[in-house]
């Protein structure tokens, strides 16, 4: 089992690998952040997530839990907007030949729980900055606690067909 874990966070880590400094992934490793960059590494997590949300319902042909929370990605990134242009953040597309589905439906349900961790923890850090605006703080709140929820309806769909 720990093996197999392990194997998912990797499949995970490729996914992403070729933008090293893109989303969560970017924020964990940059300790040095502006308000610019936490923003631009939120706007890419979430444009992610939609992303592989999509392709995950297309290659399974599932609709939920993905569509509910591509939906909530929708608004993540839309909250974003205004922040976007306020604080003139610049940010790169998402290359999507980066993204990599698993082979199991399963699998998704795996990853889905480590990303939401994963975004959960970048919200985290970005909140522990004390001069961080209170319009971008109230948006990353909101956010982080929507991330909550995705983690709880990809967890509910392990145990409930796992």
């Amino acid at each position: 089992m720990k093996n197999k874990i392990i194997g998912l966070i990797m499949m995970l880590m490729l996914s992403i690998s070729a933008m090293a400094s893109y989303g969560h992934v970017g924020a964990s490793e940059d300790n040095n952040m502006t308000v610019q960059t936490m923003i631009k590494y939120a706007i890419e997590d979430e444009i992610f997530a939609k992303t592989e949300y999509e392709k995950i319902m297309s290659t399974f042909n599932i609709d939920r839990p993905f569509s509910n929370i591509k939906r909530a990605e929708e608004t993540h990134i839309d909250l974003l907007l205004p922040l976007i242009e306020k604080y003139n953040v610049k940010y790169e597309k998402l290359d999507e030949s980066t993204l990599i589905i698993p082979k199991t439906l399963k699998e998704t349900f795996e990853i889905g729980v480590q990303a939401e961790i994963d975004n959960i923890a970048m919200y985290e850090k970005f909140l522990k900055d004390k001069n961080l605006p209170e319009d971008v703080r109230e948006v990353f709140i909101h956010l982080r606690d929507g991330s909550k929820h995705h983690l709880s309806a990809f967890q509910r769909q392990l145990d409930r067909k796992y």
